[in-house]
């Protein structure tokens, strides 16, 4: 495996902790986005969001196809509009299937007068990230094209927050830049205790902001944890492994009582991936967590 996929920009959002300078107050305003197969929340939330835009529309996409995809009308119409629109893409060293699913979508915007690149072809971009008018972040699990929109099971979330806008739009701004340096933007997790809040991870080469949390947070559960993962990876051959100290956390967690379960996808068009599910789930099962396939 090539080792730049390792070095990933991920965004992801956990309700869980705090983080006093994040804490949640009365403004933030949080919006689930739980996509079915043809039943799509994510989908028109994005529409009506860009549609009323007033100032300013920041686009993170691992994939954003252009062909059956409604939301670039949308985009190319908040542009003509006036609103001011940058867009930036995965490109892929390793793989120029990314690249070339990417690109159509690219050109188009660019005939539009939409500022729109590509990242940096060495780093992996896995954000699906929407940050508007500087207040509205929307991300978590869609991509950009016809088959996350109608036919998977995906979960977003809409944070309407100028704090949490903030740090979001700053990270957008750093990628756009070229200057997402390694290990640049680390959440110090010693700041974390105990109490509702949000706390935005943006991850970048080196950082392992989501890792490190979602390990405190696990490692801190009193009664729950419930996963729902498009892919869990076990390596017997690398004991110190981040994804194996999640699984042992998982372990550890339900054997002082929690209650652990782990809904995991079954991969059926991608090989590789269905035999780390399967690994991982055989391992979390042989340790007494009840893990199923959908």
């Amino acid at each position: 495996m090539n080792k730049r996929l390792q070095r990933s920009i991920i965004v992801v959002v956990l309700i869980a902790v705090c983080l006093p300078a994040l804490g949640l107050g009365n403004s933030a305003r949080l919006v689930p986005l739980i996509d079915l197969p043809r039943i799509s929340q994510y989908l028109p939330y994005l529409e009506k969001a860009i549609a009323t835009a007033n100032s300013a529309i920041d686009i993170l996409l691992s994939d954003g196809e252009l062909a059956g995809n409604p939301l670039w009308d949308e985009v190319t119409a908040a542009a003509a509009r006036g609103v001011a629109v940058r867009v930036i893409l995965d490109c892929s060293d390793w793989s120029e299937s990314i690249t070339d699913k990417n690109r159509p979508t690219i050109d188009y915007l660019t005939v539009h007068g939409i500022p729109a690149r590509f990242d940096d072809p060495a780093v992996t971009t896995h954000a699906k990230l929407v940050v508007v008018d500087d207040h509205l972040a929307i991300l978590g699990s869609s991509n950009w094209n016809e088959h996350a929109f109608t036919e998977q099971a995906q979960a977003n979330i809409a944070v309407d927050d100028p704090r949490i806008g903030e740090v979001f739009g700053e990270y957008f701004n750093r990628i756009w830049d070229n200057n997402l340096v390694p290990g640049g933007i680390r959440i110090p997790i010693d700041r974390i205790g105990n109490g509702p809040t949000l706390i935005p991870l943006p991850d970048g080469p080196e950082t392992k902001n989501y890792a490190r949390v979602l390990l405190k947070l696990v490692n801190g559960a009193r009664s729950t944890i419930h996963v729902v993962m498009y892919r869990a990876s076990y390596y017997p051959a690398y004991r110190d492994s981040l994804a194996n100290d999640i699984l042992n956390a998982l372990v550890a967690a339900a054997g002082r009582g929690v209650e652990v379960r782990v809904f995991l996808d079954d991969c059926a068009f991608y090989p590789e991936s269905a035999q780390a599910n399967r690994e991982a789930a055989h391992y979390l099962a042989d340790h007494g967590i009840a893990v199923r396939f959908d």
